[in-house]
């Protein structure tokens, strides 16, 4: 039995209307992949978290005001620039793998 999982913040993120949409297009794009056969089987459940049980980075959210702001804008950047210094030292690996 498929299983899709939809988690988000409860009273948040959809209306009522836009999950059943949900339900229905992601079981159909499911269908699409596999095939009309898997239909019957596929279980498509949204799983909402309450407003203060989940958390960006350390912080509980929702707290709009650190998302918008400067200091998450620089855990943001600072995350970003070890990706791609890891990256860049992938890339040197390789290159010195090739010699």
């Amino acid at each position: 039995m498929p299983i899709i999982n939809i988690r988000f913040i409860k009273d948040v993120v959809a209306t009522e209307e836009q999950k059943a949409e949900l339900i229905v297009r992601m079981t159909d794009t499911f269908v699409d992949v596999l095939g009309d056969v898997v239909r019957p089987f596929v279980y498509c459940i949204i799983d909402e978290v309450p407003v203060g049980l989940w958390g960006i980075g350390g912080v509980p959210m929702p707290d709009l005001p650190y998302l918008v702001g400067d200091e998450f804008a620089e855990v943001r950047e600072k995350s970003n620039q070890q990706m791609r210094d890891a990256i860049e030292q992938m890339a040197a690996d390789a290159e010195a793998a090739k010699e």
